[in-house]
């Protein structure tokens, strides 16, 4: 009987012992807040190392690790299943960075369109281009409008043009075509928005909005030395020597000898570039397609012509790691053709002859004054199986050869391209 009082006692003292510390503490913060986060600032450093575990029922704490998780998913996510070409609905997660640095080597081995319109013209010519491309990437949040990023491209052109052709396609006229453009490209500004996202709908959709900067030189001449033979004898070609001919097809002003616009190392003219990404996620590969349309204002007279590119690619690592994947991809390319202002004095080829036009009355070439022809274009298609190397989910290297699988029916376009370069993400 007596020892059952005594625990009666002992239980009792401490349930008033439970409440007053209860009490105290209630008192000390009148307005408990259950949900109110703990800081590891509040806890005395003796009680850190238990107390810690309770800041998981802190609702701020969950949020903040949900956010990054999902911030490393997104920045992962992109890097291995992007494409190499812009041709995709992914944008950076908010605040990050990207710079990218690509070159693309091309060469046309005097292949002008699979009509010989330009055969004779360009009979001998071979073109080879040098185009490097810096990229610098930033995804953001504006206001209440998320999943942009801004790109900002700043490109360097060098062609190389040498070999023979016959002027206005006559015959007994070969002139020499050589010479060298170089320089800083068009920059251009553009932002892209998703507006799907496969979390919410069957595929990734985002749109491309830009501008083009003419930062672009487009008054590269081609050499002064070059030569015309006239059935045989040779004369000089030059613009700066008085009672010499000048090749000026390509050209604003008579006299001028300019390279054609496609071959300077940009437009020189402000553009507005409008476009569009899809990209479908399967569960270790994605399929991705596009559109980038650029439209151009006329320069000084020239009208360099509007351009479309446009691609599909499908991304899949080969093996079971994920450091390696190939982008295999057909991209395309429609260019408007090129407008010269201005006129223009030649023989005109006789079809029978393959020579000019003879004057019967004089035995001289009828000479013709006519609009600067256009120099046609058209659309041509590649295919190109890339391969990636990502070392890191913040590194990608790249190479991607491309071989021409359709070319214009007029017009010039490249036999090959082969790509290298390189991203890093931060």
């Amino acid at each position: 009987m007596r020892s059952s009082l005594h625990l009666s006692q002992a239980v009792g003292l401490c349930v008033v012992a439970l409440c007053a510390v209860t009490t105290r503490a209630v008192a000390d913060d009148p307005d408990p807040d259950p949900d109110k986060a703990i800081s590891i600032d509040d806890v005395d450093e003796d009680d850190r190392d238990h107390l810690f575990l309770r800041l998981g029922k802190s609702r701020d704490y969950l949020g903040t690790e949900r956010h990054r998780i999902i911030d490393q998913i997104e920045a992962a996510i992109p890097s291995l299943y992007e494409p190499i070409r812009p041709f995709h609905g992914y944008t950076l997660p908010p605040g990050a960075w990207r710079v990218g640095l690509r070159t693309t080597f091309g060469h046309n081995p005097s292949d002008y369109g699979t009509d010989d319109f330009y055969s004779k013209f360009f009979e001998d010519v071979d073109v080879d281009f040098v185009r490097t491309e810096l990229d610098i990437f930033h995804g953001f949040e504006l206001g209440g409008i998320r999943d942009l990023t801004a790109r900002l491209t700043i490109p360097h052109k060098t062609t190389r043009l040498e070999g023979d052709g016959h002027p206005f396609r006559i015959d007994s006229l070969v002139t020499s075509m050589d010479g060298t453009s170089d320089g800083l490209g068009d920059i251009k500004f553009t932002l892209k928005k998703k507006w799907v996202d496969q979390a919410n709908g069957p595929l990734t959709f985002a749109t491309m909005l830009g501008v083009i900067f003419p930062t672009a030189q487009d008054d590269e001449q081609l050499s002064s030395a070059q030569t015309l033979f006239v059935n045989g004898t040779p004369m000089a070609v030059s613009n700066r020597v008085p009672g010499n001919p000048a090749l000026d097809i390509f050209s604003r002003k008579a006299g001028d000898q300019l390279f054609p616009r496609i071959a300077q190392p940009g437009n020189g003219s402000w553009g507005v570039r409008l476009g569009f990404g899809a990209t479908r996620q399967f569960e270790r590969s994605a399929l991705h397609a596009g559109l980038v349309f650029d439209s151009l204002s006329d320069n000084d007279g020239i009208t360099p012509g509007d351009e479309l590119r446009y691609g599909v690619s499908y991304v899949i690592p080969p093996f079971a790691s994920d450091h390696i994947t190939l982008d295999l991809s057909v991209f395309g390319r429609w260019k408007g053709d090129e407008e010269f202002p201005g006129l223009i004095m030649h023989p005109v080829r006789d079809p029978a002859t393959g020579g000019p036009i003879i004057d019967p009355a004089t035995g001289m070439p009828q000479p013709f004054t006519t609009a600067r022809p256009d120099f046609k274009h058209g659309n041509v298609l590649f295919a190109s199986p890339a391969l990636v190397y990502t070392p890191s989910p913040g590194v990608r290297l790249f190479v991607a050869p491309a071989f021409r699988i359709a070319e214009p029916r007029r017009g010039p376009s490249p036999e090959w391209l082969v790509t290298v370069g390189a991203t890093f993400t931060f």
